[in-house]
């Protein structure tokens, strides 16, 4: 036993050396000091007393006896010491120290045992077989181990009682590699292990891992007739299980010629636990089929998992039937498990209804399961208030799981000062932000959804041990902030941290390389793609597409597209996108034909979008028209997004009376942005006054107006020549509804000026935006503004207002060609042939080309 031995090599053990005791009289000083503190001096004094009339020893050791084995075991230990004083009891009788030493490892204090055991080695007895067993049990029970194997060394002759004595010893406190090595010994002197030695060596196979070790074990105990023993059989499918054979379990499980409901409910968990739920719940329709078994607590957490993970609602409403009818409902880890198997069949409302009226004693679990439910169905705002409301309403402290689900829910919300404060209350908890790797990489996602690279790098690069999703958390961030180059650099930095990414990874890389148009970068990473296999997942695929059409590799897209065996109804979106960016409108055309003709894949909201821009373009008058018939055709004509984007053709296209008569079709189905779709519809088509109309009736609706919604307000009343209107609206949208002006809500005013021919009036709203915003800088250099003072100068023959505009745009779009144009032709009304003669020249110095018009007048 090379193990052992070289741990006790340097391990005293004074027990054996030397008694700890000396004479008898010490011995009843001991005994009477420690007596008294335990029973209290009168109850020792009374007895004592009722000892006094023993005349004779034999029938002391039978009351010993006696005593131990009806659990009163201070009275044995303090008639023993009665013994030792009695002049007639010259020589103690072996027989009577195994009940003792049973009787000390049974009471509270292990010194009892270790005076007798000194007693024992001066009295010759140490090493008699008959007391090893009771002195290993109680150093075992005080945790005195070693000195437990101590006594096994010292035993002359060790039998069967011996080995299981020590190994369930070891086995029960974790010590697995000696349960292991004293197994090996056991079998090899050709003794025979109890059940409790089997349960523990396969124990200690399973938390160790050793699955050599594990089959050999399992070899062995099949050949000596434990295939008969249920629950050595349950064992070994738990350390099958362990290993992550779960197929060896199921042989094993198979092979049984018993089973009980432990061994059903091992499997059904083991299924449901590693992703096999279909497994899982078959396994629990064969359990049922036999009719032997009745579900427990166990089984039916197990197949509620499962249910959830493959969103089984109809065997989940099941079980929840089964649960009422059993009365288990009231468990609260069912009901719990219940919950979280609603939300995961999407059916939050249930959810709810469950923690409302059936949950009465609500756990933490269950506020969790619930906040959980909501934020990965995308009920941020539910989640939230729940979050909130568990906090002020009951006594439970939200924990790093309560955390991690929440912060994605005020992330979804842009919410950044509720994640700063969760920040601040996980630090005042002392919580290990930066050692659990799940809440960190949450706080990490949560700062760079809500545009806040710098703290979400400062906590990245706290985290100790950050994984692959903590890294796709810092490249999402990036992404999501147009630091693609950052992503770039991150992934290096990933594999230098030898992280192995995964097809996520992937993806956002992916769309890295699309914002930054580097064809070279891409086509480096797709390389990697091939090397590693991630080609192969669908979602890696798509990314590639769109990465190609967005570096302006189409070619590159059609060939991959064409390449592809799977594909799914995002493969198809993605190519049509792509050829309606290049404004490749007749091929984009031509690729939804072919997916209706395959017939395989349904197309979906998004493709009937990118459809309606595609028709628009090509067939200018009827376009829309025909979208809109294959829109009723396919069912979407109760879409939002599809109506929403129907609505914006017709207005694009002049047919502004068919965009109202959809708008008003829609009823219920309209959204913020159906309203603000429309107010921009009539503001292009010279509706200004409707648009108007339409803010006032939206809020009546429920929708209150937004940025966006002032943006086309205020394009309307400019296209309109409402210059009132816009400026009411203009100061309304700031006093009332407390929306700061933003760049596009200037731009709209200036130009609303400018439309009207109040010039200067215009621009004296550009200098006085310097003072009134915030982003007032910014607003003096926006080509836009100045843009539109120069085109209404143009109009109006302003020369001197003109040529200041002219000459701020030629610092600020050097290269755009539309202003250059409109200075030249302010140039050519006011007669500066000069001017116009030396702009046409940096014109073609520059190589500037005029992006030519185009009619929507069909021929």
């Amino acid at each position: 036993m090379p193990i052992l031995q070289n741990q006790l090599k340097n391990t005293q053990f004074p027990v054996f050396s030397q008694p700890k005791i000396a004479s008898h009289t010490r011995f009843n000083w001991f005994l009477s000091s420690t007596i008294t503190t335990v029973t209290g001096f009168k109850s020792c004094k009374r007895f004592s007393s009722e000892l006094v009339a023993l005349k004779t020893t034999d029938p002391c050791i039978s009351l010993i006896k006696t005593f131990a084995g009806s659990r009163r075991f201070l009275q044995s230990v303090f008639l023993f010491k009665k013994l030792l004083l009695s002049p007639s009891w010259l020589k103690p009788d072996m027989l009577v120290f195994p009940p003792l030493i049973k009787s000390c490892a049974c009471l509270p204090h292990p010194n009892f045992g270790f005076v007798i055991h000194g007693y024992l080695i001066k009295c010759g007895f140490g090493n008699w077989v008959g007391v090893g067993n009771s002195l290993i049990r109680l150093y075992v029970k005080f945790g005195h181990f070693w000195d437990a194997y101590g006594v096994f060394e010292e035993m002359p002759v060790r039998d069967e009682d011996l080995f299981n004595c020590l190994v369930s010893g070891f086995g029960s406190n974790g010590f697995y590699g000696e349960v292991l090595v004293l197994f090996e010994q056991m079998v090899y002197v050709g003794l025979f292990p109890s059940s409790d030695s089997a349960f523990y060596v396969i124990t200690a196979c399973g938390e160790l891992g050793n699955v050599k070790k594990g089959a050999w074990v399992h070899k062995f105990l099949i050949e000596n007739g434990f295939d008969g023993n249920v629950s050595i059989l349950n064992s070994l499918i738990s350390m099958y299980i362990k290993f992550g054979k779960i197929d060896s379990g199921r042989r094993v499980f198979c092979d049984m010629p018993k089973r009980d409901i432990v061994s059903w409910n091992m499997l059904i968990t083991a299924y449901a636990r590693n992703g096999n739920w279909p497994e899982a719940c078959n396994l629990f329709l064969s359990m049922k089929s036999t009719g032997d078994f009745v579900p427990n607590r166990i089984t039916f957490l197990g197949l509620l998992l499962a249910c959830g993970q493959i969103g089984d609602l109809d065997l989940g409403k099941s079980i929840h039937g089964q649960l009422i009818c059993t009365g288990l409902i009231s468990d609260i880890r069912l009901g719990t498990a219940i919950l979280d198997m609603y939300a995961k069949c999407d059916r939050v409302d249930c959810s709810k209804t469950i923690f409302e009226e059936e949950l009465f004693d609500k756990s933490l679990v269950s506020w969790n399961s619930l906040i959980t439910g909501y934020s990965h169905n995308g009920y941020y705002q539910e989640a939230t208030l729940l979050y909130e409301r568990m906090i002020s309403e009951s006594n439970l402290k939200p924990d790093a799981v309560s955390f991690a689900n929440v912060v994605p829910a005020y992330a979804s919300l842009a919410n950044k000062r509720r994640i700063q404060s969760i920040h601040a209350f996980i630090i005042k908890r002392g919580l290990d932000l930066y050692g659990d790797v799940v809440l960190g990489t949450a706080m990490v996602d949560g700062y760079g959804k809500c545009l806040d690279m710098k703290a979400a790098e400062s906590l990245f690069s706290g985290i100790e041990k950050p994984n692959t999703v903590t890294w796709n958390a810092m490249i999402a961030g990036n992404n999501l902030n147009h630091y693609a180059d950052n992503s770039m650099l991150l992934f290096l930095e990933m594999l230098q941290s030898k992280v192995f990414p995964d097809a996520i990874t992937m993806v956002m890389l992916f769309q890295s390389c699309g914002e930054l148009g580097s064809l070279k970068q891409g086509s480096m990473v797709h390389c990697y793609c091939l090397s590693k296999g991630f080609s192969m997942h669908l979602t890696v695929g798509n990314a590639i597409i769109d990465m190609y059409v967005n570096c302006g590799s189409v070619k590159s897209s059609q060939l991959l597209f064409n390449e592809m065996s799977l594909k799914n109804v995002v493969t198809w979106n993605t190519m049509l996108s792509g050829y309606v960016k290049i404004g490749e409108f007749a091929k984009a055309m031509r690729v939804f034909c072919q997916m209706r003709s395959e017939n395989q894949y349904k197309p979906d909201s998004v493709t009937m979008f990118t459809f309606i821009q595609a028709s628009a373009a090509i067939l200018t008058s009827c376009g829309p028209e025909i979208a809109h018939g294959f829109i009723a055709k396919l069912g979407f004509d109760t879409e939002t997004l599809v109506m929403n984007s129907l609505i914006d053709t017709y207005s694009k296209a002049g047919f502004i009376d068919k965009a109202r008569g959809l708008f008003m079709q829609m009823g219920n189905l309209r959204d913020q942005s159906s309203w603000n779709i429309m107010i921009a519809g009539c503001g292009m088509n010279g509706q200004g006054r409707e648009a108007c109309e339409l803010v006032s009736r939206m809020e009546k609706y429920g929708h209150e107006p937004n940025s966006i919604t002032f943006t086309s307000l205020l394009s309307s009343c400019s296209h309109s020549g409402l210059i009132e209107e816009g400026c009411w609206y203009f100061d309304m949208m700031r006093r009332k509804y407390k929306i700061q002006p933003g760049l596009e809500h200037w731009t709209c005013i200036i130009d609303m000026y400018a439309r009207a021919g109040k010039l200067e009036e215009a621009y004296q709203l550009i200098e006085n935006g310097l003072h009134q915003n915030s982003d007032g800088d910014a607003l003096w250099d926006c080509d836009a503004v100045w843009g539109a003072l120069l085109s209404a100068c143009r109009m109006n023959m302003n020369m001197q207002l003109g040529l200041l505009a002219g000459g701020k745009l030629l610092k600020l779009a050097p290269d755009n060609s539309g202003y250059r144009t409109l200075l030249s032709n302010l140039y050519a009304s006011g007669k500066r042939w000069d001017e116009k003669a030396k702009l046409r020249r940096e014109f073609e110095d520059r190589r500037l080309i005029k992006k030519p018009g185009f009619s929507v007048v069909e021929m």
